[in-house]
């Protein structure tokens, strides 16, 4: 995860890593990128739903809204094997109709989708690793935002999976 050249500096999101790491309190994390992009289905789920990040992602200077035509998102949909939610189909849709490579994503489903697409697909996980690299955050920090990710937020990830990236944050 930690080797090898950096993500590219631009991204589109689906909602997944804008809740967990808003849930932990490291929406500011997600500014290791120069400019998200987020469908306006994803948008809509975190703002007009009301879920954790809609504060902070009203007032993100760096995150742009974008909108997908029902064609984009149906021509993704025959794309993929799988049947992902609005967000998560218009999210792969965009990241084909502004030419990114890089998905972040939280979801399982939507992570192999993205895969089979040809996207390099990161999750939370991948944005807090990045932040460290990056110098954003130290190495007590990256464990403690790690161990957050895992205790606080709602996202399901394995024990192992943590254990194993502060393993290689600390090699770094």
């Amino acid at each position: 995860m930690l080797s090898g050249a950096y993500m590219a500096d631009e991204a589109v999101s689906d909602s997944g890593p804008i809740i967990h790491l808003a849930q932990i309190n490291r929406f500011n994390l997600l500014s290791v990128f120069s400019r998200i992009f987020i469908p306006k289905a994803v948008y809509d789920e975190v703002c007009i739903a009301g879920k954790p990040g809609n504060k902070e992602l009203r007032r993100a200077g760096f995150v742009e809204v974008c909108e997908i035509s029902n064609d984009d998102a149906e021509a993704i949909s025959k794309r993929i094997e799988v049947v992902l939610d609005e967000g998560e189909t218009h999210a792969l849709a965009l990241c084909m109709k502004l030419d990114k490579n890089v998905f972040l994503t939280d979801d399982l489903d939507a992570r192999e989708a993205g895969v089979s697409i040809g996207l390099e697909v990161h999750g939370s996980v991948g944005v807090i690793a990045r932040a460290y690299k990056q110098g954003l955050i130290d190495l007590i920090e990256a464990k403690a935002v790690l161990n957050d990710l895992y205790n606080v937020s709602n996202l399901f990830v394995a024990r192992a999976i943590i254990e194993s990236v502060i393993e290689e944050i600390e090699k770094y």
